[in-house]
């Protein structure tokens, strides 16, 4: 199984690498055919961990987030095309299936409240840069927001139950997807980015990785 698993992250590893490459050069027929088969080659981890221990309900909830997020990623893909409103919509709905992959052992402590401060308060200029620039777009783009946060919140303050390589993994897999959608978002309604879906990968795919990672690390845990 490991040895699986380590060939697997390699694979990905290399088409994600081909992916920023031919991203940066602009050749679009092996963007369009790289960019959907890494997140189908990341949905393998939950899959193997279903296979491997049977139903388990955070792997497949992990699962169904990634299939909505290879929907979406082949949406936002097409430069040809303004496809944002669809793709945000299936983005929504992924993380959703996060929120309530990471809730099953939500806890409190202190320091949450802090990290809700946090929050809040680069929302508050966050969305207010929304405000002026999204136009009709701003109440969907609100919306999506609420649900990355709830999502990032569950995911960080996953900690409160130790430092483990799951618990780290998936803290860290949420500021990485922050920061993409932040890329995204300003590319998208305030000015454009040099090769913005490049920097929007850079921080992505590895935050996905390290959900799909995180249903095998969970398992063994």
């Amino acid at each position: 199984m490991m040895n699986t698993l380590t060939v697997l992250a390699l694979f990905i590893i290399c088409i994600f690498l081909l992916r920023e490459f031919v991203a940066y050069k602009r050749i679009l027929f092996l963007k369009y055919l790289l960019t959907p088969l890494i997140t189908a080659a990341i949905l393998i981890f939950p899959v193997l961990s279903l296979a491997d221990n049977g139903f388990f309900l955070y792997a497949f909830l992990i699962f169904l987030s990634l299939l909505f997020a290879l929907i979406a990623d082949v949406l936002l893909m097409l430069e040809e095309y303004n496809y944002l409103k669809s793709g945000m919509i299936f983005f929504m709905l992924g993380h959703i299936f996060y929120v309530l992959a990471f809730s099953i052992s939500a806890s409190f402590m202190w320091w949450n409240l802090i990290l809700l401060g946090f929050i809040a308060v680069v929302n508050y200029f966050y969305l207010k840069l929304m405000k002026n620039h999204a136009g009709k777009m701003f109440i969907p783009v609100l919306i999506y927001v609420l649900i990355i946060d709830t999502m990032g919140y569950f995911a960080i303050t996953g900690l409160n139950n130790g430092f483990g390589l799951y618990e780290i993994s998936v803290a860290a897999g949420a500021v990485l997807f922050w920061i993409s959608d932040f890329i995204l978002s300003i590319n998208a309604f305030v000015r454009p980015i040099n090769k913005s879906t490049v920097w929007t990968w850079l921080f992505y795919a590895p935050a996905q990785m390290l959900f799909a990672i995180s249903t095998v690390i969970k398992i063994q845990g």
